[in-house]
């Protein structure tokens, strides 16, 4: 009971996090992706540049700052870039499902990769969430958009291992806040020339789409994130990491409460397979 409010803590995060789907689906409609990408981490950014006046100025090492520069480029500017145009075109509970097999992808970039051992469970666990992600995307009678969205979120979850592995070889020098700070940053001016790319732009300031704007870059981006640093004081990675389970199933209820999207049988047993897939592979051999 005394580690209940760390626990707290990160359930709060993981469902914000599930809820990001949701607030993009609702950007989107007043924001073309790649200009709701800058405009939601300039805020960001802002905001953590008023909280680093009051806190001790560290600056991180060239060999840190390398890192930064590769997790911030993989996880932030090119990670969000994808979302955005991912989410324009699928459904935010057809996101939300498949964000459930980034843990599962992230074993299997590390064992091709970054030479991590691995047990059965795992690389059971890695065949059951590919197996999920394909009943999500070529299942039932989705449109070709559906499926390119569909495929650019399983994507994500290779550039989401490849932050997680980048920011593991910065080191302990730099607390939390001042990665999190750089990474922002770097993010945030990538997202400026990125803007090339962008063949319709546009922006309508409705007060949902405002209100999406803000909820994504003050609580999505910053409050989740700090909450999350503050559960891993007094819970374990391992249990941590068990509880973003919780991510996809915030995300599909709050996708049928607020967005009224409706969940099919291609739902439940895509993101059965998936979560199943999940919990396989955390599992001791």
């Amino acid at each position: 009971m005394t580690d209940l409010k760390y626990h707290l803590a990160l359930i709060a995060a993981v469902c914000i996090w599930g809820s990001s789907y949701i607030a993009s689906k609702i950007a989107l409609e007043a924001f073309s992706p790649l200009l709701l990408c800058l405009i939601r981490f300039i805020l960001a950014s802002l905001c953590m540049f008023l909280l680093r006046l009051k806190r001790e100025r560290i600056i991180p090492s060239k060999r840190d700052l390398k890192y930064m520069a590769l997790s911030a480029i993989s996880g932030i500017a090119v990670y969000y870039a994808l979302e955005n145009i991912a989410v324009s075109m699928t459904s935010a509970s057809d996101a939300s499902l498949i964000s459930a097999v980034y843990p599962v992808i992230t074993i299997l970039i590390g064992i091709l990769f970054f030479r991590l051992k691995t047990n059965r469970n795992e690389v059971l666990g890695i065949l059951m969430g590919v197996c999920g992600v394909i009943i999500l995307t070529v299942s039932g009678s989705d449109s070709s958009g559906s499926v390119w969205g569909n495929l650019l979120i399983a994507f994500n979850g290779c550039l989401w291992a490849c932050y997680n592995y980048m920011t593991q070889r910065i080191s302990s020098e730099p607390d939390d806040f001042t990665v999190t700070y750089y990474q922002t940053m770097i993010g945030t001016v990538c997202f400026i020339p990125m803007l090339a790319f962008e063949r319709n732009m546009r922006i309508s300031l409705t007060p949902s789409a405002i209100a999406a704007v803000m909820y994504l870059s003050l609580i999505c981006s910053l409050a989740a994130l700090f909450l999350y640093n503050y559960g891993l004081r007094k819970v374990s990675a391992a249990r941590a990491a068990s509880l973003m389970n919780l991510m996809p199933v915030a995300g599909v209820i709050l996708s049928v409460l607020i967005l009224h999207e409706s969940v099919t049988l291609k739902h439940l047993i895509g993101g059965s397979v998936i979560i199943a897939g999940v919990l396989l592979s955390a599992r001791a051999p």
